[in-house]
């Protein structure tokens, strides 16, 4: 993940939310996040996944009858005894909306999150 001038690509929130990652035929069902951005999540699990492993990241967004799922495609980038942090690589577009609003909605500063996003065409930052 990108850090410049000690500062992240994208604004973290703390969230706590129903995830299951995905590997081959393997799926690892987290009852909590600990932190979520436009390009990553940090999930509380014990099961974990090797460090470079492709994923898929299902997000559920509970309140409504069925649950909201956000889909996305990732990358483990950190696995440790406690989780698993792992880096957004591909999202559709209903779930890129899903993700931002709840991002947006859950930030202490929705028009830094917004100039975020304005500053990046999807998970990738404008050239």
């Amino acid at each position: 993940m990108n850090i410049k001038n000690n500062e992240r690509e994208f604004t973290r929130v703390a969230v706590h939310l129903r995830v299951e990652v995905s590997s081959g035929d393997r799926t690892v069902k987290a009852e909590q996040t600990h932190d979520l951005s436009m390009k990553g999540v940090l999930v509380d699990c014990r099961e974990t996944f090797e460090v470079g492993t492709e994923c898929k990241v299902s997000i559920f967004l509970t309140g409504m009858d069925p649950p909201i799922r956000v889909d996305i495609k990732g990358r483990v980038e950190r696995s440790t005894a406690k989780g698993l942090g792992i880096e957004f690589t591909e999202i559709d577009l209903e779930s890129y909306d899903h993700l931002k609003n709840l991002v947006r909605f859950n930030s202490h500063d929705s028009g830094k999150v917004e100039q975020e996003m304005k500053d990046h065409l999807g998970l990738k930052r404008r050239s």
